[in-house]
Order: C-alpha cells, then sequence, then structure tokens
C-alpha cells in the first residue's frame, strides 16, 4: 500500500493515533522536499515555538471559574461575572482571559481529549480581587476548556492533512514512494499547496521560493497600515519592554513607515508585520487587560496578528 494511501486509510479509522498519522506525513515532507511541510508537522508534534502564530485551529475557549475565602466562609468554583469587571476593561478582559491559543504538542493535546484541561490563570485573580466578593480574597482563578474543544482540535488537523494527500495523489499517485531528492511534484504546485492547506492563504505565497512568480497583497489596507504605524508610535511607551525591544520594534515601525511613502511592497510589510508581531505580541497580551486604552491595544493586537498571518 502507497504511503499516500495507508495516511487516507488511518485518517479514516476512527481510533487512528494522530500522533502516529502526523509521523507518517514527516515521512511524506522527505520524500516530497518540503521544508514547509516538515516544519508544520514538527510544530504539531512537539508544541509551537512563542515566535510563530497559531493557525485559527488551535484558538481555544472555554470558561473562568476562581475560589474566594475570608476567616468564616469560601466560595469555591464560582463562575466568574464578567459584569464586576471595569466597564471599558470588561469586553477585552473575557476575550483574554476565556480564550487561548494552546501551543503544546499533540500529545498534550490528546491527554485533554477526554476531561479538558485546567490553566491557571493567577492575572485574573488580581482583576477579581474586592470584585465579585468583597469580603473575600480571591484565592486562585482558573480558565476550564472543554474536552469538545480538544477533539475540534484534533479533527481540524485529519482534516487537513486528508485535504492534502488527496490533493497530492490527484498530482502524482507515486508520490509517497519517491526517493529523496527528487521532486514528485513540482515545487511550483506544492508550495501553495502546502501554505494554502496548513498555514492558511498567504499574502505571497511565493515568497523564498524559486522558480516560477506569483502576485499577491499585503493582507492589510493602507489607511488601516497607516493606522497601525500612527497608534504603535504614539503608544508604544505603554509596553513593557526593555530598551533592546523597543529599539528593535521601533525599527519595524519605521520599515511600515518607509512602505507608506510610496506603493507599499507586500513583502516588506508582512515580514516587517510578523517581526514586530513577535517582539511585542507577549506585552500586547498581558497589557489588554488593564491598558489605559485597551480598544486602541485591541486593534493593534488584532491587526498584528493579521498581517502575520498573511
Amino acid at each position: 500500500m502507497s504511503l499516500l494511501r495507508e495516511i487516507q486509510n488511518d485518517l479514516a479509522t476512527p481510533d487512528a493515533e494522530v500522533t502516529s498519522i502526523l509521523r507518517k506525513c514527516k515521512i511524506l515532507a522527505a520524500r516530497l522536499g518540503s521544508d514547509e511541510l516538515a516544519r508544520w508537522v514538527a510544530w504539531e508534534l512537539d508544541g509551537y515555538p512563542e515566535s510563530q502564530p497559531t493557525p485559527d485551529y488551535r484558538h481555544l475557549h472555554g470558561a473562568c471559574y476562581a475560589n474566594f475565602m475570608n476567616i468564616a466562609w469560601r466560595a469555591d468554583n464560582q463562575p466568574v461575572v464578567w459584569d464586576v469587571a471595569p466597564e471599558e476593561v470588561r469586553e477585552k478582559a473575557r476575550n483574554a482571559f476565556q480564550n487561548v491559543d494552546f501551543r503544546e504538542g499533540i500529545a498534550k493535546v490528546t491527554s485533554f481529549v477526554d476531561e479538558g484541561a485546567r490553566i491557571n490563570r493567577s492575572d485574573l485573580g488580581l482583576l477579581l480581587q474586592g470584585k465579585m466578593y468583597p469580603e473575600m480574597d480571591c484565592v486562585g482563578a482558573w480558565l476550564e476548556i472543554p474536552s469538545s474543544e480538544f477533539k475540534q482540535l484534533i479533527s481540524a488537523i485529519k482534516n487537513r492533512i486528508l485535504d492534502f494527500v488527496l490533493k497530492i495523489e490527484a498530482e502524482n499517485p507515486d508520490a509517497g514512494e519517491a526517493p529523496l531528492n527528487t521532486q514528485p511534484v513540482s515545487r511550483e504546485k506544492l508550495y501553495p499547496l502546502v501554505q494554502n492547506t496548513f498555514y492558511g492563504p498567504v499574502g505571497n505565497v511565493a515568497q523564498n521560493s524559486e522558480h516560477f512568480s506569483q502576485t499577491g497583497n499585503m493582507g492589510i489596507q493602507p489607511q488601516d497600515l497607516h493606522r497601525l504605524v500612527t497608534d504603535f508610535t504614539g503608544h508604544l511607551d505603554e509596553l513593557n519592554l526593555d530598551e533592546r525591544q523597543k529599539e528593535r520594534a521601533r525599527a519595524q515601525i519605521a520599515a511600515l513607515k518607509a512602505e507608506l511613502a510610496g506603493e507599499p511592497d507586500p513583502g516588506i510589510v508582512k515580514q516587517a508585520g510578523f517581526t514586530l508581531w513577535n517582539i511585542t505580541q507577549g506585552a500586547i497580551g498581558s497589557l489588554l487587560a488593564t491598558a489605559a486604552q485597551p480598544t486602541v491595544w485591541h486593534w493593534i493586537h488584532q491587526t498584528l496578528a493579521a498581517l502575520s498571518k498573511t
């Protein structure tokens, strides 16, 4: 049986382990000569680094709970009532605390399929102090992600793999048996298939590829790019960045500003946005619930995240 058919059969078997399927995809990536597929498989197996935006199917949603106590009373496992948060940060706090980019490898994902996961949120505890139960201390807060979220994550991975191997089989049924250092599917067809299936739509899918060209767009309107540069420049000092990080962030903002002086180059805009996202995403995430102007940072956060994935 060919490797492509073997992967298809595994995907059609309800109890087939996704870890095993991903390892077969690692073999397939080597035979196809696709570094991009190999990279995606490695991230799914071992976990996504902080520098890499996670795919949409790894954006998980749950519900928040907290424990409260004083010298006489205790209230455990209380659902968080978001109305107690200040109105200006309420919706941003709800989104920030109830959603998470799950970066762990597939082994950790599968361990939560039966009972879900519980993620400590001590920062939420600080927000709730003196709010839900004014005469009690918040002694613990956490996010509970139901098992259905992890089941859906695994299903999304399997669906992407199935879509990909079917398309590869249509191009060359023997691609899975190709010797190393050959090109059973042309690079012109393989690279977009990998990018669009596993990484999502991109602005310039031909970036860093050879032997073909392709037009693309930068994934952001010029007016939004101008607003991003203006808002980031005006509010950069609100982020808890060290001087080295600030200088790196300013360099990327300057690159984006320079592109606005003429016809923006999609490749330069994408790279600068991606680098700026890597530098600041952690600081922005921790600031969302407490920022003086949370709407500004929420918009910057969403725009940078979208730009880094184009």
